[in-house]
């Protein structure tokens, strides 16, 4: 995969999704997602619900009833503390997905959150994302259908690879171009995210990029732009 396929894959999706200014929101909001992530014990429910639930889960197509099953994943990521902040300093990029400490808290977190009623792969992974956004990656059930997985933690872990893989080869071929910085700093500056206090993470682009390509099943570079006009 080349630099270039993931730039054409953010650029689509910054004007599919209006600029992504919903998901920009969230993650410009870093008092919120660092209480939610360090003291989740402290974060009152409406805040969740509005934040988490109404913001960014129903934002994008997911229908997830708030209420009662919104304070049972509040509930879930306070039980969760311990492993998802052993994950903190962890990204995709360098993530040992042989190291069965890590796998064990992946697992952990996956099945925590898949315990509650009503949250499915498209949630869960949403959810972690919001945990750590460097290394979690949204899975939709079209693109989980895609690569053959079946919702359950180990299928995410094999997600991640896919992912990972993806990352790895970007990540190169960025390098090669003598670009400055990193892939996921500057596309975040040349689309404009970085003016509104939000670096989208690489795990980020990397979801945008399968989403585009394998749920939506469009091709990336386009078959044609107005530039070969």
């Amino acid at each position: 995969m080349k630099f270039s396929d993931l730039a054409w894959a953010a650029f689509i999706h910054y004007y599919k999704s209006r600029g992504d200014r919903k998901y920009v929101k969230l993650f410009r909001d870093t008092a919120f997602i660092s209480k939610l992530r360090e003291a989740p014990w402290d974060v009152p429910y409406e805040e969740f619900e509005t934040k988490i639930l109404s913001g960014f889960l129903n934002s994008i197509g997911l229908r997830l009833p708030v209420g009662k099953r919104g304070g049972n994943i509040l509930a879930e990521i306070i039980k969760l503390r311990r492993q998802t902040s052993s994950l903190q300093s962890i990204c995709l990029l360098d993530c040992d997905l042989s190291n069965e400490d890590l796998l064990q808290n992946i697992r952990q977190i996956y099945d925590g959150l898949s315990s509650v009623d009503g949250l499915w792969v498209t949630g869960i992974s949403k959810i972690a994302h919001t945990l750590n956004e460097s290394l979690f990656v949204v899975l939709d059930l079209k693109t989980s259908k895609y690569f053959g997985l079946r919702g359950q933690a180990d299928d995410y872990i094999k997600w991640l690879g896919i992912a990972k893989q993806r990352a790895l080869e970007v990540t190169k071929d960025f390098q090669s171009l003598g670009l400055p910085g990193s892939p996921e700093v500057f596309l975040s500056e040349k689309l404009g995210h970085s003016n509104y206090g939000c670096h989208k993470s690489l795990a980020r682009f990397i979801d945008e990029y399968l989403w585009l390509t394998t749920s939506e099943n469009l091709p990336i570079p386009p078959n044609w732009t107005p530039s070969l006009l």
